[in-house]
């Protein structure tokens, strides 16, 4: 007897990186899940196999949500807001933190998503505030610096904000000391 493994393995590759596609460009909220059975699939089981249907069936009673952008103000008044977060040993595997940020034009009457990154840490984190600060670094480093020039150039009156929601990793950040 052919068990739900053998039928969905040889194809979970091809079926996750469709799924990415459509998440990168239009749904946000797809991308940990898929990045998290991405990472399964060289040690896939019986527990990915049901993951990978329950995120399907997700897409398919979810097929009327829509990422919604709306630009309502002057240019001046906008600016690029990038946001960062990390969740704390979310791999159960190998104990690894993921990264999330986005970026997004936001003003007073607009707020319209651009991008948005869903990735595994490369080492293991000792504490929240250290996987914070590791995210941090990354939406610096792929997200807000390499953004910079083209922002200036479109937006030369706007300066951007960096949002993170740790406190901790806040207070590292405006103290310098770590």
């Amino acid at each position: 007897q052919m068990c739900i493994r053998d039928r969905l393995h040889p194809i979970a590759s091809s079926i996750l990186m469709r799924v990415l596609y459509a998440a990168r460009m239009a749904r946000f909220d797809l991308l940990r899940a898929v990045n998290k059975l991405a990472c399964q699939v060289a040690f896939w089981n019986d527990e990915s196999d049901r993951r990978l249907n329950r995120l399907i069936a997700y897409i398919k009673s979810s097929l009327k949500h829509r990422q919604v952008g709306w630009i309502g103000d002057d240019p001046k008044d906008i600016a690029p807001h990038d946001y960062a977060d990390a969740d704390f040993a979310g791999c159960e595997r190998t104990l690894r933190s993921t990264s999330g940020m986005q970026r997004q034009l936001e003003g007073p009457n607009s707020c319209f998503p651009l991008a948005a990154i869903s990735k595994r840490q490369q080492t293991v984190n000792d504490s929240t505030p250290a996987a914070e600060l590791t995210s941090i670094h990354k939406c610096l480093k792929e997200f807000t610096i390499p953004g910079l020039d083209i922002w200036h150039k479109l937006l030369p009156k706007s300066r951007g904000v960096l949002h993170e929601d740790n406190t901790t990793c806040i207070h590292a950040i405006k103290t310098g000391k770590n």
